[in-house]
């Protein structure tokens, strides 16, 4: 059983000019008074005890999941400092339900002051006198329990929410009222830190005299061996540290000692290694609701893992831990084809001529359902690049936020309709390329290709297209047109903008591939191209690409072969698109070379309760999205609690740039480098959710930034460049939670 943090919740109502309401955390500009909330009927079990004394009420009382780990089991206490001479607490019972629900004043701290307390403050003043200040009406905080190391014996860690200014000798007054009331024989009891603010080095030794612990979130989290990345159930083979990826089939559960750069679907993942949480696995297992897990001590010989090598399975993984127990081939078989049995998905054919630059493609003159429209005609990627070009503005245009730095924030460029792929692949010099691509699909979409018989059959084609005929004049016009659109670059990046990538559950990240182009490089004769590995493979796995010549012909048809990798085709397969009318467009845009810095950030801090955004961070260019194997980024969780006061940012795992580097002590970016990152991310989401009301439905999209119950989330692909100038380049939407 695996334990984990989670941290305070306080929500409100605001009244918006429309009339409806909604809540938000901590936004301390409400006026409005609290009235007190009408008793609630008797119920099986209490609210809250004032004391806890044994194990079974504790988890009675606790809610599973966490804040900053999504793993573990938590409840939430409210001590009543109003007179410290009478000082109470109340251990709040998250389960407590009223006619069948949950009342918000079982959740949340700030509505149970009112149901118990029947405080007419409102919340404004609530949080103001309970997370930052040091003469506190009340404190807020949560024990949240953990396995440590090879104990099978939890801790209980009491955490304040990242935001609370607690002082070090406020928190030793928390901590004694805690310790007084919380009696379960044996327990340990420890204090961990959640921000950075939140220090103990002052009473170290007070601390050791009740007997707590004292820890930082990053000590914590990196000593715990479990963590359910992703809980689900899993019906497959389980293969202990497989030797080759591209063997793996949908059926499958492999056990890896780090995650692989390239994955395609299976049926659950276990690594030893910690992964990240804004991976591509991690991010594809939250959208397909496959499980993923962490376990540290994984190896040929697990107990729990070697008597099941190679045996049908049911895996199953929770926040608190797993199980694995035998089922049958004929189960495997029947769930696979449960998953599968969906109709085939149609993707849209929206025909479209125009070479568009970003700046173009969503131009302000256009409605904002034709600017997200353009995803039919140009794919995904190049329509993200044209929402950001016009979110962010260009420094050449007052009032933009690109203005405001004075740099542009996202890239020139443009945008390939996938017109163009389907007029190559209907062109006669292509007939045999066409008929072989049809065979592909036709085989794939049976369902019996075996990785070996698919990867012959991808090779194969994607040979033909490397020596295929482009449609007349394309060529001659991209080159204009980036002369145009991007005077005075010679080097720039084709990107694949696939229809079948950004899309509504599947957002296709890392399945196709990216070239680096030079105009100015001259075809062969008879305009053949190349595509080799560019660097040794790491891992048993080609990390990067490169087409021979570097060419716009060349550069086009290695982004159009790549709509038929094998691992995309099982993507698509197990989302049900159907690969006969999957289209390629192609986004363009400056290759930038080195790179002091890259991120992933996702509008939410995923698996938790905590309101605010994630980021995953990596010095130089390796990257966050599909790490080398030895490396690790950082992990930081950028912890909002109100409109007026600064973003908090809690670090829980330093990074490793590279596999000879040693783990770093310090953030990869700086305090004011990550602040601005998340100010544009703020900008970037409420122009989104503006521009596009399904995102956000009948909500107030100023505030969408602040909550954690929002349908959707943005993921966002930012670079640092040498020159410390950030660069968003990439944005989709994110369907997991």
């Amino acid at each position: 059983m695996i334990k984990s943090v989670t941290a305070v919740s306080v929500l409100f109502a605001i009244s918006a000019p429309n009339s409806w309401a909604f809540e938000l955390p901590l936004f301390s500009k409400l006026t409005k008074q609290a009235a007190p909330v009408a008793a609630a009927p008797l119920a099986a079990a209490p609210l809250y005890a004032t004391t806890l004394n044994s194990e079974t009420t504790f988890n009675s009382y606790a809610k599973s999941g966490g804040v900053l780990s999504n793993s573990g089991r938590s409840i939430k206490f409210l001590i009543d400092n109003r007179n410290p001479a009478a000082r109470s607490i109340s251990f709040i019972n998250g389960n407590y339900q009223v006619n069948g629900r949950v009342p918000s004043y079982a959740t949340y701290h700030y509505d149970f002051a009112v149901q118990r307390y029947q405080i007419g403050e409102d919340v404004a003043t609530f949080n103001n006198t309970t997370y930052y200040a040091q003469n506190k009406r009340f404190f807020a905080g949560t024990i949240q329990t953990y396995l440590q190391g090879d104990s099978a014996t939890p801790i209980y860690a009491v955490q304040f929410y990242p935001d609370d200014v607690i002082s070090e000798a406020t928190l030793l007054d928390a901590l004694k009222t805690v310790k007084a009331n919380f009696t379960i024989p044996n327990a340990k009891l420890a204090f961990v830190a959640t921000g950075t603010q939140q220090t103990f080095n002052t009473i170290a030794t007070q601390a050791r005299a009740l007997n707590i612990d004292l820890f930082t979130i990053d000590q914590v989290l990196g000593n715990i061996k479990y963590i359910g990345l992703n809980p689900g159930e899993a019906w497959g083979y389980l293969r202990l540290f497989p030797q080759d990826v591209n063997t793996l089939r949908p059926t499958d559960i492999p056990v890896f000692e780090e995650l692989p750069l390239d994955l395609s679907v299976v049926s659950g993942v276990i690594t030893k290694a910690y992964q990240d949480i804004n991976s591509h696995v991690n991010l594809k297992s939250k959208e397909r609701n496959t499980p993923n897990m962490v376990l540290r001590d994984a190896n040929p010989l697990h107990p729990s893992l070697q008597p099941w090598a190679n045996q049908p399975v049911h895996l199953v993984v929770t926040a608190q831990g797993y199980k694995i127990e035998a089922t049958t081939p004929a189960i495997i078989e029947q769930k696979l084809a449960q998953k599968l049995n969906r109709p085939w998905t149609g993707l849209p054919v929206v025909n479209e001529s125009r070479l568009q630059s970003f700046d173009e493609l969503c131009n302000r003159s256009l409605t904002n359902a034709a600017c997200f429209d353009s995803a039919k005609r140009y794919g995904g990627k190049t329509t993200g690049l044209g929402f950001l070009a016009r979110a962010m503005g260009r420094t050449d245009t007052t009032g933009t936020v690109s203005t405001q730095y004075g740099y542009d924030l996202t890239p020139k460029g443009i945008g390939i309709p996938v017109q163009f792929y389907r007029d190559m692949m209907a062109m006669p010099e292509n007939a045999a390329l066409a008929a072989k691509v049809n065979a592909l699909v036709s085989a794939e979409k049976v369902g019996n290709l075996s990785p070996a018989e698919r990867n012959a059959m991808v090779a194969e084609v994607q040979g033909m297209f490397y020596k295929a005929k482009l449609p007349a004049n394309l060529v001659a016009d991209v080159k204009a047109k980036l002369l145009a659109a991007t005077p005075g670059v010679a080097k720039f990046k084709f990107r694949s903008s696939a229809t079948s990538e950004d899309v509504a559950n599947f957002n296709g990240a890392g399945l196709y591939d990216s070239f680096s182009i030079e105009p100015e490089k001259a075809d062969n004769a008879d305009l053949s191209c190349t595509v080799e590995p560019d660097g040794d493979a790491i891992g048993g796995v080609v990390t990067k690409l490169k087409v021979k010549p570097k060419t716009v012909q060349c550069g086009i048809k290695a982004v159009y072969a790549s709509l038929w990798n094998s691992r995309a085709l099982v993507e698509r397969s197990f989302a049900r698109l159907d690969h006969a009318t999957a289209g390629m467009g192609i986004t363009i845009n400056p290759s930038y070379g080195d790179e002091a810095a890259n991120l992933v950030l996702v509008t939410r801090v995923l698996g938790s309760d905590v309101y605010g955004y994630s980021l995953s961070i990596q010095q130089g260019e390796n990257l966050v999205t599909n790490p080398l194997p030895g490396t690790i980024s950082e992990y930081t969780v950028a912890a909002f609690s109100d409109a007026s006061r600064p973003t908090r940012f809690t670090t829980t795992r330093y990074a490793k740039p590279t596999v000879t580097d040693p783990v770093r002590t310090t953030t990869v970016l700086s305090q004011k480098q990550m602040s601005d990152i998340v100010d544009i991310a703020k900008k970037i989401e409420i122009a989104y959710c503006k521009a596009k009301p399904s995102y956000y439905p009948n909500r107030n999209c100023n505030y969408v930034w602040l909550d954690k119950d929002k349908p959707l989330s943005l993921d966002m692909e930012v670079k640092i460049l040498p020159n410390g100038n950030y660069l968003f380049k990439q944005m989709r939407e994110f369907h997991g939670r």
